[in-house]
């Protein structure tokens, strides 16, 4: 380069136009390595790929089939059991009570504690709040006795929320929300943005 040499210093023209022809007869899909075995099987010229990515590079060409994976393929999202009614919360005037049920657990004095509650999202209080060592369907069955003596009479269409535990997927659970005429609301699916309240 210092002596201004060119950078490709020999260039076949008509080897090239034998690559065009190629890439244009392939609707401009072929890339370098089927090229190359498409002047091979016609009888051209025998060439390596490498040699005819320079002459790609040299005359700027690409394909047009390049998508993206994940343009390619729109992954369905995820839902819980059951469907989030709380998307908007403009939209929770037309709910009676609107209650967020989660279980967190803390580690004391080398033990582990679970704790279950429900939030009143409208009235920003807790409910039927229970610690115990041990996590399951007991804890929650505990928890919501406690918050329905606590809370009293509930509205109509009143509606627990709840991220996708299987103590919430529990049939137990359900029954439990029936009885009251309570409609359950889960999150999405790796989406702990949407049981943010509690």
């Amino acid at each position: 380069m210092k002596q201004g040499k060119p950078r490709v210093r020999y260039y076949d023209h008509d080897f090239y136009l034998n690559i065009e022809q190629s890439f244009i007869d392939s609707g401009k899909t072929y890339g370098c390595k089927r090229i190359a075995i498409d002047l091979l099987t016609k009888g051209i010229a025998k060439s390596s790929h490498k040699k005819i990515l320079r002459y790609f590079k040299m005359r700027s060409i690409s394909t047009n089939n390049h998508v993206k994976w994940k343009n390619k393929v729109a992954k369905p999202e995820k839902v819980g059991k059951y469907p989030n009614l709380l998307t908007d919360p403009e939209n929770f005037d037309k709910y009676g009570d609107v209650f967020s049920v989660d279980i967190t657990e803390k580690e004391f004095n080398g033990e582990r504690y679970y704790t279950c509650g429900f939030y009143h999202i409208k009235m920003k209080k807790i409910f039927g709040l229970v610690t115990e060592k041990n996590k399951g369907n007991q804890l929650v069955e505990k928890s919501f006795l406690k918050m329905t003596d606590e809370f009293g009479v509930f509205l109509p269409n009143s509606v627990i929320h709840s991220d996708n535990g299987s103590e919430f997927k529990a049939y137990n659970y359900k029954l439990m929300l029936m009885y009251f005429n309570l409609i359950p609301s889960m999150s999405r699916i790796a989406k702990s943005t949407d049981n943010g309240w509690i």
